[in-house]
């Protein structure tokens, strides 16, 4: 009986340490997927404030 309730409660702990891993897994591939989003989001500004430049210049060289 003594060696049933060491297995039972060693299976339990197994699922508890995978339950573990794989919260930690799902938890850096959200945090991967935002990090992508937030350099996609970056990138699009500072295309942005390149394309408003260049329109403000060509914007001023037709004031001339």
């Amino acid at each position: 009986m003594h060696l049933v309730v060491e297995l039972v409660n060693e299976e339990v702990r197994h699922k508890i340490e995978q339950a573990e891993q794989q919260r930690s897994a799902r938890h850096l591939l959200t945090l991967r997927r935002a990090r992508r989003m937030e350099h996609k989001a970056e990138q699009r500004m500072i295309e942005a404030w390149r394309r408003a430049a260049e329109l403000r210049g060509t914007l001023e060289s037709a004031d001339y």
